[in-house]
């Protein structure tokens, strides 16, 4: 038995007791105003957010993809069903459906994200709560990313971090009518501008339905029609063109404006 779990590091249990006491009342509210009451953790670790879910009274199931997250959380929380899934594989998405679906700290790990919500779509019926870290770009991009070969980080130590936009646009795409930003944001640096650093995480719910929550901002889809291949001068000579294009709309409309009253004067 290993002595010690990266999940246990103080780092780690300061930064999952900052989002558990962010999240607590929220659950609460959402079990009894969605009637929530099947919840999977996938991506669990060694079962920190399991176990909290289960305190909560949900009725829980998790997943992990490396089998020695599974082995130590089974031993932690007997109580809880573990099952040793990698989110990317096809047949997560037919492995069950539950009210809410909890994937905290796990896309941002993956060479696959975009298929991992695919598959975390069809396995929720109403909510998908994501926490993630987010690249600071407006544009939907992904960034790729080397790991090291520790049971906290990607399986094949390669990953794909997206921006918050990807990860918006992406839960649009696959099925779900509403995407909501929570404010504020949990109670951590990680989740806020500091040093000179740009803020590093985001906290999303995906849901099925409208909610009207004091909590929750709803976003739009983003429309991300950037040129990656555009030089400085070639957007410069693009916003001419549009001013161009604009002035002419608005010469064009006077011209038929005045020709419109000419004639009802005439007539």
């Amino acid at each position: 038995m290993r002595s010690e779990f990266i999940f246990d590091q103080e780092h780690a249990r300061r930064f999952v007791t900052a989002r558990q006491n962010y999240l607590r009342p929220i659950l609460h509210d959402l079990r009894s105003s969605l009637k929530i009451e099947t919840v999977a953790d996938v991506g669990c670790g060694v079962g920190y957010f399991s176990g909290f879910l289960h305190d909560l009274g949900f009725n829980v199931i998790a997943c992990d993809g490396r089998s020695e997250n599974v082995e130590e959380a089974r031993r932690r929380y007997p109580n809880i069903e573990f099952k040793h899934s990698n989110v990317e594989d096809e047949w997560t998405a037919q492995s069950g459906s539950y009210d809410l679906v909890l994937c905290v700290g796990l896309l941002y790990h993956l060479e696959n994200p975009l298929r991992a919500l695919r598959n975390l779509s069809a396995m929720t019926r109403k909510l998908l709560l994501i926490e993630s870290y987010a690249t600071p770009q407006q544009q939907t991009t992904l960034y790729l990313r080397e790991e090291a070969d520790l049971e906290d980080q990607s399986l094949t130590k390669l990953a794909l971090y997206p921006s918050e936009s990807t990860l918006i646009k992406t839960c649009y795409r696959i099925g779900f009518t509403n995407v909501y930003r929570f404010r504020p944001l949990p109670n951590h640096e990680d989740f806020r501008n500091k040093n000179g650093r740009k803020r590093q995480r985001t906290m999303l719910l995906a849901s099925r339905t409208h909610l009207d929550l004091p909590y929750l901002i709803r976003v739009a889809e983003p429309k991300d029609f950037s040129d990656p291949w555009q030089t400085a001068c070639g957007r410069l000579l693009s916003m001419f063109g549009r001013l161009k294009r604009r002035v002419a709309t608005v010469l064009l409309g006077n011209r038929v404006a005045i020709a419109e009253s000419t004639r009802k004067k005439d007539s």
